[in-house]
């Protein structure tokens, strides 16, 4: 490594360790108000809630990775601009890439973080917090099934329930895809339907099968039908929700869900989500590089704007585009990935001016 890219990196580095630090700190203070009423109004023991906090450190460290990305690189140019660094190192001749190369290139290394940790560590702590809060934290005798959940049994059949009632084991707007021989599932949907042990008896529905090309070739109306069921109802209470699943389980239930004809758009959506978040640390890191570098005088005020001004625009900009995604407005691809293409755009063009007026 050259003595100039150690020399910026070191710059950066800095300054992203506190704002990760920082960052996590101001996502972990409402968290920390519920958790120290649990322990002295509701005696949940200490340990449980330590052990909650830990498995809610990896979400949290990748909701501070792009941020913290965008504050190292502003604070550092920043301060180099300040201090007439940077007019000094272009003047002799060091090119405005040459320059920014180790910033990119931390950039692209937190995103490929970002991208492992939200792949393989965040889904499985997401689920087992969620196990200490059902289990420890609000200590329910009965397990509860959630609304709106897909799961899926041992014999291969998806369900999708919109509500269950525990106490009086009644379900509403049941779909099941039993994955058959067959290249397409058969499709069940019911109204409701009551449910004991294994045995679930589905009121008014309707059972879809389709050919070899996808064309519905059998549909058949009923008043009741028996389901026996592989697990319990009671097992279901383990099943895991969207955020639990990593991106393979994802995948395979988009498509167990599309081949029986479901609206699977939002299902689609968070899918590239998982792409398209982690790459948003290297774009952070290209957008900040130009506007850092023409910072007035007051380097680390500049970096301090720059981050909340960009983090605001981005984070609104994204959301709009991820309520259209799930609602079908724009394509799943487009919902996910417009928000960095655009200020990625932004970026090159605005970098590529600043490396002409040199």
């Amino acid at each position: 490594m050259k003595t100039l890219d150690r020399y910026v990196l070191l710059e950066m580095l800095g300054p992203f360790v506190v704002g990760v630090i920082g960052f996590i700190l101001v996502l972990t203070v409402d968290l920390l108000f519920t958790m120290a009423d649990l322990i002295i109004n509701k005696g949940v023991p200490v340990w449980a809630v330590l052990k909650l906090l830990l498995y809610k450190f990896p979400s949290l460290l990748v909701m501070t990775f792009p941020v913290s990305t965008l504050f190292g690189t502003a604070m550092a140019l920043g301060r180099l601009s300040k201090d007439n660094e940077l007019a000094a190192l272009r003047t002799s001749g060091v090119s405005l890439l040459r320059l920014t190369r180790p910033i990119l290139l931390l950039g692209l290394f937190v995103s490929l973080l970002s991208f492992a940790t939200n792949e393989w560590v965040v889904p499985r702590a997401n689920y087992v917090s969620n196990e200490i809060i059902r289990e420890i934290v609000y200590r329910q005798p009965l397990p509860d099934v959630k609304d709106n959940v897909f799961f899926r049994d041992q014999q291969n059949r998806y369900y999708y329930v919109r509500h269950v009632d525990m106490k009086r084991k009644e379900m509403q707007n049941i779909m099941v895809y039993e994955l058959l021989a067959e290249r397409y599932p058969r499709v069940i949907t019911a109204d409701s339907a009551s449910f004991q042990g294994r045995f679930w008896q589905l009121a008014h529905g309707v059972v879809h099968k389709y050919d070899e090309k996808g064309y519905l070739n059998y549909e058949a109306a009923f008043d009741r039908l028996e389901l026996n069921v592989a697990e319990d109802i009671l097992n279901f209470s383990r099943q895991k929700d969207v955020m639990d699943m990593d991106r393979r389980e994802l995948g395979e239930l988009i498509s167990a869900l599309g081949k029986g004809g479901a609206n699977t758009r939002a299902l689609l959506t968070e899918y590239y989500l998982r792409f398209s978040i982690p790459l948003t640390c290297f774009v952070f890191a290209l957008v900040g590089i130009p506007f850092s570098l023409s910072s007035p005088r007051s380097g680390q005020t500049w970096g301090i704007v720059v981050t909340i001004v960009f983090m605001f625009t981005f984070y609104v900009f994204a959301s709009i585009f991820r309520s259209l995604g799930r609602g079908g407005l724009l394509p799943p691809e487009a919902a996910a990935f417009t928000p960095q293409l655009s200020f990625a755009l932004i970026g090159l063009a605005l970098l590529w001016r600043e490396s002409r007026s040199h």
